[in-house]
């Protein structure tokens, strides 16, 4: 009875906490929107923005009819451009929400094109101060604590922007892996963007990537390898595909991050979702019509892993101790088992989920209790069959939409995939609203939930 009572009194002590904390966050928001009144200024023919008294860019594609006495965010947001309210959305307000979902904006070609964020990035000064990087404010505790990032992308630089923009502090390190195969226009842009920070940098080495095969782990990897050579310092890393986006600020990442201690968050999968004719079969490589590299399987088994290993699944996308990074990149055992995932599908699900479980490898940060069993709390995705997605499936993956933001302010992860920026826009732009407005409120931070994670290595 007493173990039923202090459940429950927790249960209603998280709940409280979670509703004041979402309260706080709309008094923020409203904060913001008084403050962002002094920042910006319309004219009858034309949309300028204006920051420290200086007008940036202006848009003659807005009508007089839809801009007039609109006032700018202290942040570029989506409802710069239209009437939004991201408050009544993640309240859940079904008639905003019907709203939002066929909100499109008129300015797509003109902010959110390869080439006119390779044109804003000739201008490193104004680039950063327009999207808000030089007014994030940053605490000591993130500064002791800085976090490395390899970001995966083959499209749409204009939302990794968004993306970065929200993880940005100067002390972190960012790697960009754009693949081989895209074209000059988004490489343009990503160098020009990556060349504004002194901590964004893109890979050394870009993969052409083939969808389920080998490359896609090798662009991480080939990350982790540059991470490592950087003489700045750093705790963790995470990797994010483009259409990620946070659900904690990067503050609460840091708090969260220091819980862990060294321990890995990485998914573990075992019995009948491991597909284990993935790993149980060779693959090769065959050009397809288009000129690319396709995986097809063979009917040739394949040998056993090395090292007593056993195959154990999880996601593609994890956070990893700095040791760890050490781990993957300078071991033998690492490097031979890399070389073991080279003629397997998939292998970037497979093979940081193996070494994390089996800890007889000495694996830094591995989780040695049954995989299925662990919390994973690195990407929140919604899958088909199994979860809610008010947004659209595209093979079996939530891609979220303005519906799915009431849920996902609640999640216990720190990131969300995926989102699109040319499917319901107003969705991502509500979170870039929303995670700016958490970082301004400086909300207090709710760790019992973290401190009591299963896989947490304890202080000494």
């Amino acid at each position: 009875m007493k173990f039923r009572a202090a459940t429950t009194f927790l249960v209603l002590l998280v709940t409280v906490v979670s509703y004041m904390s979402i309260k706080l966050v709309y008094v923020a928001w409203e904060l913001e929107r008084v403050r962002g009144q002094e920042l910006g200024r319309m004219t009858s023919a034309n949309y300028i923005l204006v920051s420290n008294g200086k007008s940036i860019w202006k848009s003659t594609h807005l009508g007089n009819e839809t801009s007039a006495n609109r006032q700018f965010l202290s942040h570029p947001s989506f409802a710069e451009f239209v009437s939004v309210n991201c408050k009544a959305i993640f309240e859940g307000d079904v008639q905003t929400l019907e709203q939002a979902k066929n909100m499109k904006t008129q300015l797509h070609d003109n902010l959110y094109s390869d080439q006119a964020i390779h044109m804003q990035t000739q201008n490193c000064e104004e680039f950063r101060r327009y999207h808000g990087y030089n007014y994030v404010p940053t605490t000591k505790e993130e500064t002791d604590f800085p976090i490395a990032y390899s970001i995966v992308f083959h499209k749409d630089i204009a939302q990794v922007n968004m993306l970065l923009k929200a993880i940005y502090r100067p002390l972190n390190l960012y790697c960009l892996h754009l693949d081989a195969y895209s074209g000059n226009s988004i490489r343009s842009a990503a160098k020009s963007l990556a060349a504004c920070f002194s901590n964004v940098f893109l890979a050394s080495r870009s993969e052409y990537v083939t969808y389920g095969g080998f490359s896609r782990l090798r662009a991480d990897i080939n990350c982790m390898q540059d991470l490592l050579s950087k003489t700045q310092k750093w705790k963790y890393m995470i990797n994010l595909p483009g259409q990620e986006y946070p659900l904690k600020t990067n503050l609460e990442l840091v708090k969260i991050l220091k819980i862990y201690n060294g321990s890995n968050d990485i998914e573990g999968i075992t019995g009948k979702r491991m597909l284990p004719i993935r790993y149980q079969y060779k693959h090769k490589y065959v050009s397809s019509k288009s000129g690319k590299s396709v995986l097809i399987r063979t009917g040739q088994l394949k040998e056993k892993p090395p090292y007593n290993i056993t195959i154990v699944k999880g996601s593609a996308y994890g956070v990893f101790s700095k040791e760890f990074v050490r781990f993957v990149v300078k071991t033998k055992i690492s490097k031979e088992f890399l070389q073991w995932c080279k003629d397997i599908s998939s292998p970037d699900e497979y093979f940081w989920a193996t070494l994390h479980h089996n800890t007889h490898l000495g694996t830094p940060g591995g989780y040695s209790g049954p995989p299925d069993k662990k919390s994973w709390l690195a990407t929140y995705a919604s899958w088909g069959g199994r979860d809610q997605c008010a947004g659209k499936w595209v093979h079996g993956v939530c891609v979220f939409g303005v519906g799915d933001l009431p849920s996902l302010m609640t999640k216990k992860e720190m990131f969300a995939n995926k989102f699109y920026l040319d499917y319901q826009p107003v969705a991502l732009h509500c979170m870039e609203e929303w995670i700016h407005n958490k970082t301004a409120a400086s909300l207090p931070f709710d760790s019992m939930y973290y401190r009591a994670l299963p896989f947490v290595k304890k202080p000494q």
